[in-house]
């Protein structure tokens, strides 16, 4: 039997525990430097062994992990590096190996690869058969995996366990009948200052606005929007073999001698470019000026250099390429100067007030407790960002509805070296044993070396 999980995640003894909660994260977080000045050895052994052991296989029993416990400690020596004398070469910490043996458990290796959110949820998933090892089930948390075995956990445990944590039905309509207190209250000021609420929304950034997603009120936004993606399409239509083939349609294979035609081009400062460009082709007599839609002109900027008859050639369309992308990039940062000029500042807000936005918005009716909590398919939810309970959009789903990741997450996602993951489909290879190497340890932990050398040491006296 484990150890029973009492007061594990305590914030006085601070003990770092293999869980991805926020109250192990804080203790992570406030963690002091484990110092070993001033005690005796015994003393620094049996400190750094409460402490590793409070991550490592907490839940064993302390004589279950002296069993367990092998003091041969596994590591990769590189003779190559050793060999040539060179003394850069990192020590490799095999003290972090102190615990290696517990990696190849399957309750190890399912929290290792992020399908459960502690060990004790990992025995949980295989206890209850949602578990599978080369495609058999198995209900032994110690199944020790070897060298190739694939596990797989069943996609709604893993979602369950990465995800935020289902409300009871309770917990939603207490949140929900707050949600529907603070919506009445922004709609009775709506209608009470519908002016002074649309400026202050308008004011309002949009990581702060929770409603900017749900409706169209904030218009600046939604214009400046549509500047930069008409921007961005004026920006796409132009491209070299355009520009070439626009310029030649203007002179149309007749002798300028005035720049002005091209000044509606591509503007004023790339007229004479343009003219340079027109009468280089004309005075050459090149093919273009009678062939010039835009793909007999991309073939021309394509060609490559072996393709020309003679080097002349080759220069002369060189030059006309280099004169063509300067074109193209000043018109491209005119065109987006221009957006710039156009787009819509905060003091603009007033321009698009929309008088009948108020009259649009409804009051929610507060939901019935005791109906729900007799038949939950009564809640009538019609909040702009929700339409069903919170957190219990699919109640037959044992995880948070829509599916949310849990909260800080992103501190717990580390993953190992030596299990190759598949998160699409929640399968795992074990590929070998962890082991140490010159600077690095494959055992993840987050405790020093020098923390789990003393721990090394007591467990060699006291484990044989």
């Amino acid at each position: 039997m484990p150890r029973p999980a009492t007061n594990t995640n305590s914030l006085a003894r601070g003990r770092v525990r293999a869980s991805m909660n926020k109250y192990n994260l804080f203790n992570l977080y406030k963690k002091p430097q484990i110092r070993h000045q001033g005690r005796s050895l015994y003393q620094q052994k049996w400190t750094a062994k409460q402490e590793t052991r409070a991550y490592h296989g907490e839940h064993l029993t302390e004589g279950r992990w002296k069993q367990i416990f092998d003091p041969n400690l596994n590591s990769v020596a590189q003779l190559d590096a050793s060999l040539k004398g060179n003394n850069n070469v990192e020590e490799t910490p095999v003290s972090l190996q102190t615990y290696a043996v517990l990696e190849k458990r399957l309750e190890f290796a399912l929290f290792r690869s992020m399908f459960a959110s502690s060990i004790r949820q990992a025995r949980q998933f295989i206890l209850g058969g949602y578990v599978e090892v080369n495609g058999i089930t198995i209900k032994h948390p110690s199944f020790p995996l070897k060298s190739g075995d694939i596990f797989h956990v069943k996609p709604d445990r893993v979602l369950m366990a990465l995800g935020r944590s289902k409300p009871s039905l309770a917990e939603s309509i207490k949140v929900d009948n707050k949600q529907i207190i603070v919506w009445n209250e922004y709609v009775k000021n709506s209608k009470k200052n519908p002016r002074e609420v649309w400026q202050l929304k308008q004011l309002k950034p949009k990581s702060l606005d929770t409603l900017s997603e749900f409706d169209n009120s904030n218009m600046i936004e939604k214009i400046n929007k549509d500047i930069d993606n008409k921007m961005k399409n004026d920006q796409k239509k132009v491209n070299r073999e355009s520009i070439l083939s626009k310029i030649l349609k203007v002179g149309k294979g007749e002798e300028l001698k005035d720049l002005t035609v091209f000044n509606s081009l591509y503007g004023k400062e790339n007229a004479s470019k343009c003219f340079e460009i027109y009468r280089r082709i004309f005075d050459t007599k090149h093919t273009l000026l009678t062939k010039n839609s835009v793909e007999q002109c991309r073939q021309q900027i394509i060609k490559k250099s072996n393709e020309y008859e003679n080097s002349q050639d080759f220069k002369f369309m060189s030059k006309i390429k280099q004169i063509l992308n300067e074109i193209n990039k000043s018109y491209s940062e005119t065109v987006r100067l221009s957006a710039e000029q156009s787009k819509l500042s905060t003091e603009d807000s007033s321009k698009f007030y929309d008088p009948g936005f108020a009259s649009k918005l409804t009051y929610h009716e507060k939901i019935n407790k005791d109906e729900i909590m007799e038949d939950e398919s009564k809640a009538k939810i019609n909040l702009p960002w929700q339409k069903s309970l919170f957190g219990r959009q699919d109640p037959s789903k044992p995880y948070f509805t829509p599916w949310t990741p849990r909260p800080f997450l992103g501190a717990f996602s580390i993953l190992p070296s030596h299990i190759e993951i598949s998160f699409a489909t929640c399968h795992g290879i074990y590929l070998r044993d962890p082991v140490a190497r010159p600077g690095h340890s494959e055992v993840i932990t987050p405790f020093p070396t020098h923390v789990h050398k003393r721990a090394y040491m007591y467990y060699v006296r006291k484990g044989m």
